[in-house]
């Protein structure tokens, strides 16, 4: 079945993947932050406003995606949720060696958040609500949507942009999200020239636990069906998936796929290379 040639098409994909990534160092400050002592508010995904005395540049994320973006915008953060499994993960924004490790991304630290002294942490709408709140006691706190399965690719760069506006990187946050429109007019493109418009791309991980094999489909509403379906692609899959990020279930990695830009300008990279190969 063309299905499962798809998702054969995937596991190599995901081999080649391991080997894609950047090394931006943090953009300066001159080219990209606004003043130092303008103060800023921005509204974030609660519809809060938050406060800030400047653009922040003592910056926690608590969890993948925000510190992706961070690193994206030239901000190396102070502190970073399970810095190993991050860089296991993600390679679209690497970290140096200077960040903390705050703890897990669902229980982060207090007190080791506290200690590093910030002047903003940036949350999901995927972290507990009272956790949310304790944080706010320690920093103002920035939280942007996890997820959205009606308009992935629109919220992963809303949220780069929302960070972007709390550390003064608005410049850059523009470059990254017009590097991805061209790599996705480039790719989609290529894909055409070489005959493979409206292919049929089933994208799926999976894992091993307990001797039983999951699979994970990415359907229709996922972030990659989204861009797949952007580069002129069809996602056959007809699993329904769950309303915030678009991943079903059903009886096989290195970028990251749930990432910001960035990671999403790697796969467009990635796939259109695997597929016209």
């Amino acid at each position: 079945m063309k299905i499962h040639k798809a998702l054969a098409a995937t596991a190599a994909l995901a081999v080649l993947l391991t080997g894609c990534g950047t090394t931006e160092g943090p953009a300066s400050s001159a080219s990209n932050s606004a003043g130092a002592g303008e103060a800023i508010t921005v509204t974030d995904a609660r519809g809060t406003e938050v406060k800030l005395d400047g653009p922040a540049k003592r910056v926690v994320g608590t969890e993948w995606n925000v510190v992706e973006n961070l690193t994206t915008l030239g901000v190396m953060p102070v502190g970073v949720a399970d810095v190993k499994g991050y860089s296991t993960w993600v390679t679209a924004g690497e970290l140096d060696s200077t960040p903390t490790d705050i703890g897990t991304r669902n229980q982060p630290s207090f007190d080791t958040i506290a200690s590093l002294d910030p002047d903003l942490i940036v949350a999901t709408t995927d972290l507990a609500e009272p956790i949310i709140k304790q944080l706010e006691e320690l920093a103002p706190v920035v939280v942007v949507k996890s997820a959205d399965g009606s308009r992935q690719i629109a919220q992963a760069e809303d949220n780069l942009r929302l960070v972007a506006k709390a550390t003064g990187t608005e410049k850059k946050a523009d470059e990254t999200i017009e590097a991805f429109d061209a790599a996705v007019a480039k790719g989609k493109a290529e894909l055409e020239k070489a005959g493979l418009g409206r292919s049929r791309v089933a994208f799926a991980d999976g894992w091993v636990a307990d001797g039983k094999v999951s699979i994970r489909p990415f359907t229709k509403g996922s972030l990659l069906a989204d861009i797949n379906t952007e580069l002129g692609l069809v996602n056959p899959w007809t699993v329904e998936g769950d309303p915030a990020y678009g991943l079903g279930s059903t009886d096989v990695d290195g970028i990251w796929m749930f990432g910001g830009p960035a990671s999403m300008t790697q796969y467009v990279d990635a796939i259109v290379a695997s597929l016209t190969k």
